[in-house]
Parts: C-alpha cells; sequence; structure tokens
C-alpha cells in the first residue's frame, strides 16, 4: 500500500511540474495511489481467507472417515 501510494505522489508530483498545474495533479495521482494500496489490500485478504477456508475443509473431509 505505501509503494503504490508514493508512486502515485511521485506522478503526480512530476506531472505538476512539467505541466504547472500544482496541486492538482499531484492529489489526483496521490488519491489513485492510495486506493490503489487499498484495492491490493482487499485482493491480498480474499486470497489469504479463501485459502484458509480451502485449508479448514482439506481438514474437515479427513475427519470424516
Amino acid at each position: 500500500m505505501v509503494a503504490a501510494s508514493f508512486i502515485g505522489l511521485f506522478i503526480g508530483y512530476t506531472l505538476d511540474n512539467w505541466l504547472g498545474t500544482s496541486p492538482w495533479m499531484t492529489l489526483i495521482w496521490l488519491g489513485f495511489g492510495i486506493a490503489s494500496g487499498f484495492r491490493n489490500i482487499f485482493i491480498l485478504t480474499r486470497r489469504a481467507l479463501r485459502e484458509q477456508d480451502d485449508d479448514q475443509d482439506q481438514l474437515g473431509d479427513g475427519d470424516n472417515t
């Protein structure tokens, strides 16, 4: 999440310096970076929960014999 935020901040800051639109590009791209970071956390959490459910299902199947 931190890396995505810093990448968005860097892109926005660079565009602001190039286009002279300070602070708008920085704010917009920082928002994109933060949203991307939260999206990554959501995906990783969902994947971890799915793996945990799969592990519990495998353990539960072995107990029925």
